[in-house]
């Protein structure tokens, strides 16, 4: 499927290069009254890489409203990279790691009219591509509900190794011998470009 997938030359296109990776997909699956709004977060903020050939290929199978999809910050992407949402109950912007140097997550639910908030209505088999840097959080599913999801993350050549605190990913090969601003090179990479 990712070899077939006209994913591929889209987003070879939009980075201008002919290099694309693999990085690795999450599968969703959010039932009406059983979940709370997705806290605003960046996936950056939980993955070992930086740059600007980075795609998250967000995919639904469900229709899913404007009003109850996923909502980004227009252009976040290009600003700061903030320290990750615990996903604590009580608080979305709590720091997954305490004293690390990356700035708290602003509160982007409890001020919505200081953000240029987006968001798309989507049918099954659309895809809502984006940058792992964009702030980005999910509306609650209402009772009845379904948003069933699946996430494709690829990476290009310019995309490198960017130390994070904690056990960011991706998944390397044992003995990878990548350091900090190394290129992004693994063989457990598939290479679709």
């Amino acid at each position: 499927m990712l070899e077939r997938s006209p994913l591929t030359k889209m987003i070879a296109d939009i980075w201008q290069t002919p290099d694309v990776w693999f990085m690795y997909e999450q599968v969703f699956l959010k039932e009406g009254g059983e979940s709370r709004r997705t806290p605003w977060h960046q996936d950056s903020s939980y993955l070992a890489v930086d740059g600007d050939d980075l795609a998250v290929a967000w995919i639904t199978f469900d229709p899913v409203s404007a009003e109850d999809s996923l909502e980004f910050v227009r252009g976040s992407h290009r600003g700061v990279l903030y320290n990750g949402s615990s996903f604590a109950l009580d608080d979305d912007t709590a720091p997954l790691h305490a004293g690390d140097a990356l700035p708290r997550l602003p509160d982007i639910e409890g001020s919505r009219d200081r953000f240029d908030i987006v968001s798309f209505g989507v049918e099954p088999g659309d895809v809502v591509l984006f940058h792992p840097k964009m702030l980005h959080g999910g509306a609650p599913t209402h009772p009845g509900g379904r948003r069933r999801t699946l996430t494709l993350r690829y990476f290009g050549r310019d995309c490198r190794y960017d130390l994070r605190p904690g056990r960011a990913g991706p998944r390397l090969s044992q003995g990878h011998g990548l350091k900090h601003g190394d290129l992004l090179r693994d063989p457990g990479f598939l290479k679709l470009a």
